[in-house]
Order: C-alpha cells, then structure tokens, then sequence
C-alpha cells in the first residue's frame, strides 16, 4: 500500500496523501526547548502544554460494569416476582427500595438540604454536606446512566464522524493504513513492520514517526470531543496502549523509545499528540465532514473516502 501510494503521488495520481506532515509540530526533546505554535506567538514545550486542554478521560469500564449491575439486579428482582417466589419476595422488596432510595438521594440531596435548612432546620437540624460513597453528588446514578448509554445508544453519524477523522489523518500525514478505527495494536505493528529491512514504509521510529501514529490514535477522540462531552466511540486510552506495545515488543530497539521509564515524558508525548490531533481536525473540518457524510451513507468504499480527500 506504502509502495501504491507513493508511486501515485509522483505520477500526479494522488496529491493530498501524506500533504499535512509538514504541518504537524513534532514535541522538542527538551520541555525547555522553544516552539512558534500555530497562533503565532512561541512558547517552551511546558508553557504550550499547560496552555491546551487535557485529554478527555473517562472511566467507561467502571460505568459499563455499574450498569450491567444495575440492570441484573432489576432483572432477578423482577423474576423472582413473575414467579412469585414467595422464599425470595422479602429481599427482592429491600433491592427495589435500596435502588430507589439510593436513586432519588443521589439525584435530590441538594434540594432535601435546602428544604430542611429552609423549613425544618430548628426541629432537623442541617443534614451532612456529604454521604458516605459520594451518594447525593448525582455520581453513582451519572455512571449507571452514562454505563447505559455507551451499551444501548447507537449513533451512526457520530460513529462515522470519528471514523472518518481516523482517515483523514492518517491519509493526509501519509501513513500507509486506511483504518476507520485506530487501535494500538495496529498501530505498533505498523511501527514495528517499519524498522525491518525488507520494507516499503518509511521507519516510523522517530520523533515524527511515532507523532503521527500518535496523532492518528488520538484523531476519533479529537473529533468526537469537539461535539460531545462524553467519548463513547471513540478511546483516547488506545494511544496509551500503543506505546505500552512498543515497550513489550521484541521487534523494536528499546533504546530508540525515549520515553521508557519516564511518566512525564510519555504524558507530554501523549497530551502533544492530543493537541496536534485537535488542530488538524479543526483547520480541516469540511473534509472530515465530507468524508462522514459518504460513511454515513453506508455505501462508501475508501476509494469514495479517498477521492473526498482529493476532490475528484
């Protein structure tokens, strides 16, 4: 494919394939070391990263497994009651109270303590300012509500906005893998196939070569952040993941990673790929938005995906 792609673009075939590397800023090696950022004005490598925003996070493992819970609690209590299993009834009734109670304290705890401060504070007294297990914060039911989003919602257009920002990166930077779904397994065998002798792929062993993996990983979470404040196709977690691969990897020298052995240097790396995905998805907005709506119509190929990039 890397062999293809780069015999079309010196036949005139193709001209946007691998076009936006030169406007990915790759991280300086020092957090001292200087850079001119895209607003023009130039700042060290710490100074720019506490200036961008963070990588979104989320804990969708935790939420997942809360609604699953949930939900197989609703589902004994409510056959034990089909089957009128008069054994199992009594403690059937204390689930479906302890889930309501728990439920409407969690939601309603702030208003029950204006209520009280306002009409009953000589009889009551104040209640506490917090509960046990952070119960009265809206956390518990958020994470069962959010652990049922991400297992019953289906949104083909955000799907597809993510997967076509996953292309659009990873055709314009040049990397020879048309995947609408990053991952970083993918990823770190693209990065290890690299380094053999016997390649057609530029190595991507580098400061810049593992940037634009990176900014490819992070493209789905960019996109879908500049839409939603919740990430449900899209896992920021993968590009983690990928330099966690290449540290375990037995294909790669391990004195090329850098950031082995260094928690602040790996952060950075990541939050700068983050940072650089996020530009690129902004300045190209109307391409990415092409692109989703070919996906979205469920019909497209990459030969549609790619003639959007290049205007045909």
């Amino acid at each position: 494919m890397a062999r293809v792609m780069s015999l079309g673009r010196k036949n005139g075939g193709v001209s946007q394939y691998g076009n936006l590397q030169g406007e990915l800023i790759p991280m300086p090696v020092s957090p001292l070391s200087k850079v001119r950022c895209p607003d023009g004005s130039t700042k060290t490598r710490y100074e720019r990263l506490q200036s961008v925003a963070e990588i979104p996070t989320d804990d969708r493992v935790f939420e997942v497994t809360s609604a699953l819970a949930v939900s197989g609690l609703i589902g004994f209590c409510g056959t034990v009651n089909v089957l009128d299993l008069d054994a199992i009834s009594p403690f059937t009734t204390i689930v479906w109270v302890l889930i309501l109670t728990v439920g409407l304290t969690d939601n309603f705890y702030d208003l029950a303590k204006f209520g009280v401060k306002t009409f009953a504070k000589d009889k009551l007294g104040d209640l506490p300012e917090e509960l046990p297990l952070g119960i009265g914060s809206g956390t518990i039911s958020g994470t069962v509500v959010k652990g049922f989003n991400r297992l019953l919602k289906v949104d083909t257009e955000r799907e597809c906005e993510c997967e076509a920002a996953a292309f659009y990166v990873a055709y314009t930077l040049g990397l020879p893998a048309f995947s609408f779904r990053p991952n970083a397994l993918e990823a770190a065998v693209l990065v290890a196939e690299s380094t053999q002798n016997d390649n057609q792929l530029a190595p991507l062993l580098s400061n810049n070569g593992i940037m634009k993996v990176l900014v490819w990983l992070m493209a789905p979470a960019a996109m879908e952040s500049l839409k939603y404040p919740e990430l449900i196709q899209s896992d920021p977690r993968e590009a983690d993941g990928f330099l966690t691969r290449l540290e375990n990897s037995n294909l790669v020298n391990k004195e090329e990673l850098w950031w082995m052995g260094d928690d602040q240097e790996r952060n950075d790396l990541l939050k700068w790929a983050y940072t650089e995905a996020d530009l690129m998805i902004r300045r190209n907005m109307d391409a990415v938005a092409q692109i989703s709506q070919r996906l979205t119509g469920g019909a497209a190929t990459v030969a549609d995906c790619v003639a959007a990039v290049e205007d045909w």
